[in-house]
């Protein structure tokens, strides 16, 4: 990957602004694996990753699904820029929480959830969903309005048409 990275930061010539990495690290519950064997089997790789994005000048986000609070501060001591994608239903993951611990280093993306408000809630309570998550993770910069991951088949289009309308309202930033 490191080399393939290369050749493309290479070939952009400079016209890239954030290098996307993904590896899913939590499951609803917590972490795939203890902080001590993220840090003993990713952490090196991670690092020279996140490292290579950096030496030509981009910021770097990384996607991961579920509860990895626990790892963040091993993702932080290594250079991470952006936490995609943010899942609010998964344990210790509260956004409002995550912002006061880590909002002065760390950038955020999601939390519109896609298991609970997008598939089965109203309307109205996708709209107060979005200004819940911009009021709590917006001030003081460092949050990309998102839905937690994809917005999946059995979202209604009611919903998905009062989420696109509540990003318009809330999503900037004042």
């Amino acid at each position: 990957y490191r080399g393939y990275a290369e050749r493309i930061f290479a070939a952009a010539n400079g016209k890239i602004d954030i290098l996307l990495t993904g590896d899913d690290f939590g499951s609803q519950n917590g972490p795939l694996i203890s902080p001590d064997m993220w840090v003993e089997f990713l952490a090196d790789g991670f690092a020279d990753y996140i490292d290579l994005a950096k030496s030509h000048d981009l910021r770097v986000m990384h996607h991961t699904c579920g509860s990895v609070r626990a790892l963040i501060p091993l993702m932080l001591e290594r250079g991470l820029d952006i936490l995609q994608s943010l899942q609010p239903e998964a344990e210790a993951m509260e956004p409002r929480q995550l912002k006061a611990d880590f909002g002065d280093r760390l950038a955020f993306h999601g939390g519109i959830s896609i298991q609970r408000t997008m598939p089965f809630g109203t309307p109205a309570a996708v709209r107060d969903e979005v200004k819940m998550i911009i009021d709590g993770l917006a001030p003081g910069g460092g949050y990309i309005l998102c839905t937690s991951h994809n917005v999946q088949a059995d979202t209604p289009l009611e919903n998905v048409e009062a989420l696109l309308a509540a990003y318009r309202e809330f999503g900037r930033y004042r």
